[in-house]
């Protein structure tokens, strides 16, 4: 009786049960490189580039994550700020305005004798139209080449390695 064997089968088998796990490794790495080289990108149009800085809260609040799952590797980027998506998508309607107070130093171009002074501003209505300034769609266009190059290698690598 004759048989058959395949020489090495035992480790070719081994490594195509590995390469699934090898290549998720290697894009979470290399999406963890991409989401904070976004992130970057994001914060410098917030620093200038698209929007003009006041108080830098919004640039601060530009969070990248990458969470990895049995299913696979995701990564997010954005804001929690409640104003980010104004700026990021615009915004036209009716928005209410709160009641508030307001400071005033002067009224009817002259300035008050006491300073300034407080008044109570009930709550309206108001026309808003607010442009676009995209920085975070804008910046994913911009890094898309670089981003898709990383992946690209990093799962080149896993299988090749």
């Amino acid at each position: 009786m004759s048989g058959v064997g395949i020489a090495g089968l035992d480790a070719v088998l081994e490594r195509l049960r590995s390469l699934p796990g090898a290549v998720q490794e290697g894009l979470a790495r290399a999406l963890a490189r991409a989401s904070l080289d976004l992130q970057a990108e994001a914060q410098g149009k917030l620093s200038g580039g698209v929007l003009r800085s006041r108080t830098g809260a919004l640039r601060a609040s530009i969070v990248a994550t990458v969470s990895a799952s049995a299913s696979g590797v995701s990564a997010a980027i954005g804001s929690d700020l409640p104003y980010a998506a104004f700026q990021e998508y615009g915004f036209q309607g009716i928005e209410t305005v709160g009641a508030h107070l307001r400071t005033i130093k002067q009224a009817f171009g002259r300035p008050l004798r006491a300073g300034s002074e407080r008044i109570a501003v009930s709550a309206y209505d108001r026309k808003a139209d607010y442009p676009a300034h995209s920085f975070l769609r804008s910046a994913l266009a911009d890094r898309q080449a670089e981003i898709m190059s990383g992946l690209e290698t990093a799962v080149a690598e896993a299988v090749t390695a």
